[in-house]
């Protein structure tokens, strides 16, 4: 791509259906989009750059923290969070950042960089630091480098500052913070030297997704069915078929689930198994597929993405894996996505070539 690009509304809208397809079951409102939309119909820009183009500088991820998938539908927000965040992160940092970054092109989380673009004019950066949806601010490939200091502003103009924290730590604190800022938060993450993004991220992950997204509703307009449009998606077909069951119980940190679903064939049981995403497929009780790889259940008849907290027996579902970067299979960020990061008790299985 050149070196810079304006978002126009059908990248917004591509964009959102991308995202969701990463968000593996997490995706969320589209909330985000619709902002991102009527900011760009009201005459603001977006602007995306590729890494090269950061000579030097700030670079400063800007995502939300949400208490559920919905809170953000449940509770509108006042439309200068992600404004107020990045300008109270340059404050404390004494210095201007450069461009925004999306920590994690997955999920609802994804369009809310470029809201915060059309608010300061800075342009967003054609990477991630995750490469799908991911439920904790620890799970990014910069790892330790994700240090400093955070902003989460509320709706009501509070922006509380967190001093020196890794995101281990910060993704606790913010977690129980924001049951008292109204169940969600705007975060400006720890800004990250150019150089250290340019090396760390991964790069051309905006653009792929928008791509994505643009396969997607090309699908859903060709009628593909879900052999058809996970081919179209670069992904591996694992089956179709109707939830039987669906178990919903607490964990330690974030809710759990277990789906049932009983093959069109009658030959076959998949289940797969959840928490805030999609995290592993098994059929007949063999693992077939798992995180950090990207897990997508699809509505037979509508095409349209489930979440996992919309999926409900006898809802009919093709169920597809899309890969994922080769990064997050490499052992030092493998162990912050794989199955266990997820509870699961299970070794990682990284699924085949995509279906012919």
């Amino acid at each position: 791509m050149p070196p810079a690009r304006l978002l126009s509304l059908d990248d917004v809208e591509a964009l959102h259906w991308g995202a969701n397809l990463l968000g593996s079951g997490g995706g969320g409102p589209r909330l985000g989009a619709l902002l991102v939309s009527t900011a760009l119909t009201n005459g603001a820009a977006a602007r995306l750059v590729t890494v090269d183009a950061l000579s030097g500088g700030w670079v400063l991820p800007v995502a939300v923290v949400g208490s559920s998938a919905s809170v953000g539908a449940e509770k509108l927000p006042a439309g200068d969070e992600w404004r107020r965040a990045v300008q109270v992160a340059e404050r404390h940092l004494g210095a201007t950042v450069d461009a925004i970054a999306v920590p994690l092109i997955g999920g609802a989380t994804t369009l809310y960089p470029f809201l915060a673009a059309t608010q300061t004019g800075k342009p967003v950066v054609d990477a991630d630091l995750s490469g799908r949806a991911c439920s904790r601010l620890d799970q990014t490939v910069v790892g330790a480098e994700l240090r400093g200091t955070w902003v989460f502003a509320d709706a009501h103009g509070t922006a509380v500052i967190l001093h020196g924290a890794d995101a281990r730590l910060a993704e606790r604190v913010i977690r129980g913070a924001v049951a008292g800022l109204g169940g969600w938060a705007a975060v400006a993450c720890p800004p990250l030297r150019a150089e250290t993004f340019r090396t760390q991220a991964l790069t051309g992950s905006v653009s792929q997704a928008i791509t994505l997204g643009g396969r997607y509703l090309a699908g859903i307009a060709a009628r593909d069915d879900g052999k058809a449009l996970a081919a179209r998606l670069g992904g591996h077909h694992l089956g179709q078929g109707t939830v039987l069951e669906v178990r919903r119980f607490a964990g330690p940190t974030f809710a759990r689930g277990s789906v049932g679903i009983r093959a069109t064939d009658q030959r076959r049981v998949l289940r797969v198994e959840m928490q805030n995403e999609f995290a592993m497929v098994m059929c007949d009780g063999e693992v077939v597929a798992t995180a950090p790889d990207v897990i997508c259940l699809l509505d037979v008849h509508s095409r349209q993405v489930i979440q996992t907290g919309q999926v409900r027996r006898g809802h009919e579902v093709d169920v597809f894996v899309l890969p994922v970067p080769d990064r997050l299979w490499q052992p030092d960020v493998l162990d912050r996505v794989a199955p266990r990061a997820y509870g699961l008790e299970t070794h990682p299985v990284r699924k085949g070539a995509p279906s012919p």
